[in-house]
């Protein structure tokens, strides 16, 4: 085990619900109604799929973030709790409603749109002593939606260093458009886990090898998500890729994208703590990024096996 703390992964970021619209048409002004597909609402954010994936494999992990106190709300709370997510860090609200993504889902592609609601409703005085005792790793999701913690992320990371906690950061889209704060988080993060389009956009790069060699001089573990493509890890002037085949696992049919990078995270991690090796750490992701693309939302498509059986699995091999 890689981290001196306590016991639990602790997960920051968005808890919300998702509603996710699919169908082959682009939303139009002037009243055009326009027929859709599918539509369901899902347990959603970087943060809620993340660890409910995490807690499925086998993490002890507490959600650590804010809801509503709302029928949303509610759904979220219980959800991940059902999950076995502890959510005794999760917090309602008063006023706020629950935050909401909706989602219109392509094959390979999504628009997004955002209340953010309780989202950035946490606040710097929620980091604590307590947190730093009842915790072994720390990961951030969704930095730029959390505006109010921004300033206080530096110092956290560099205390959690401090304590021996292991950190991993996963920022989602800015939508800003500015991708400004990054690099100086970076020298306290073990593991950082951008999708390309993010590590391009962070990095100023124009290819990924360029992105990945760059974010990795501050000292993390650089895992960059490709898609498609598979994905590409950079750390101490070594590289890794895996690329999606029949052996590590296709998707029979992708039904929705939503979500495929935070389970991706989710499984990587998971062995990371473990002890694997970088590439069984991504061949881990991937698999659980592919079972979140053949379902709607982020979290019907699980797995659910825990890292052990992975592991007696690979041993059999």
């Amino acid at each position: 085990m890689r981290a001196t703390g306590g016991g639990y992964v602790v997960a920051v970021g968005d808890y919300c619900v998702d509603l996710i619209l699919t169908g082959d048409v682009r939303p139009r002004f002037g009243q055009a109604e326009q027929i859709l597909d599918d539509g369901s609402l899902e347990i959603g954010g970087s943060a809620g799929i993340f660890t409910s994936q995490m807690a499925k494999l086998g993490a002890r992990v507490k959600a650590l973030g804010v809801v509503g106190d709302d029928p949303f709300g509610k759904m979220v709370m219980d959800a991940l709790s059902g999950s076995g997510v502890d959510v005794s860090l999760l917090k309602f609200h008063d006023t706020l409603k629950t935050g909401i993504g909706i989602a219109l889902s392509e094959p390979d592609d999504r628009a997004i749109l955002t209340y953010l609601g309780t989202i950035d409703a946490m606040r710097p005085d929620d980091l604590d002593e307590t947190m730093l005792r009842l915790c072994r790793h720390f990961h951030l999701c969704s930095y730029y939606l959390l505006d109010a913690m921004r300033p206080s992320w530096r110092e956290w990371l560099a205390l959690c260093r401090d304590r021996g906690i292991t950190t991993s950061f996963d920022t989602n889209w800015d939508p800003a458009n500015q991708w400004t704060g990054v690099d100086e988080l970076l020298i306290n993060v073990d593991v950082f886990l951008p999708n390309d389009r993010e590590a391009l956009a962070i990095s100023r790069q124009r290819n990924v090898d360029d992105a990945g060699e760059m974010l990795a001089q501050y000292g993390s573990l650089v895992v960059i998500k490709r898609g498609a493509e598979g994905a590409s890890a950079f750390h101490r002037g070594k590289r890794w890729d895996i690329a999606p085949n029949a052996e590590l696992g296709l998707p029979s049919r992708v039904v929705d994208t939503t979500g495929a990078g935070d389970n991706f995270d989710a499984g990587f991690l998971c062995g990371w703590l473990t002890g694997w090796d970088i590439l069984s750490c991504m061949e881990l992701g991937h698999r659980c990024a592919v079972g979140s693309l053949e379902q709607r939302g982020g979290v019907r498509g699980q797995r659910i096996e825990r890292i052990a059986e992975f592991q007696l699995a690979e041993e059999r091999l």
